[in-house]
């Protein structure tokens, strides 16, 4: 699942250009929670059945998937909120990403910046916006055809006259 917005950021007067990548959740927090507790329900009312009719051995294995879909759910729940932010302002670039609890900010010159976008095995992209021998991956949560399309911007864009 993978979302784009590629419009200018407005929110201060020396941001000249922004780029923000975000997972696309189709539901929200509270209806995940309604999907996976009814899932959980349900199977461990199945495996309670089991156990009363004599097949004690289900209980087990109905306790082991509640504690999966718990699992999934804490991992979905903890990554709602992953993006990643390129923004251009003045002679910077701010790289900000954000995966689970663990926030990152990177600021690089937009004059040593360059794009650089690898082709990794099963024909999949990977886009690095590399400066000053660090590099820092963007688009992650994007398909490779929007990877690409946002290669191609932000190159536009670094290039261009401040």
């Amino acid at each position: 699942m993978d979302s784009l917005n590629m419009p200018p950021l407005e929110s201060g007067e020396k941001v000249q250009f922004g780029i923000v990548s975000r997972r696309h959740n189709s539901s929200s927090p509270h209806v995940r929670l309604l999907v996976f507790g009814s899932l959980g329900m349900f199977t461990l009312a199945i495996g309670l059945a089991f156990a009363l009719i004599g097949a004690w051995p289900v209980a087990p294995f109905a306790g082991l998937e509640c504690l999966a879909l718990f699992i999934a759910y804490s991992w979905l729940r903890r990554h709602d909120e992953d993006y990643e932010l390129i923004t251009i302002e003045g002679n910077d670039v701010i790289v900000e990403t954000r995966n689970g609890s663990k926030r990152e900010r990177v600021p690089m010159s937009r004059f040593w910046a360059q794009v650089v976008v690898e082709d990794v095995t099963g024909g999949r992209k990977r886009v690095f916006l590399r400066a000053h021998g660090r590099q820092i991956e963007f688009g992650r949560l994007l398909s490779d055809e929007a990877k690409l399309s946002v290669a191609k911007r932000l190159r536009a864009k670094l290039t261009a006259l401040v």
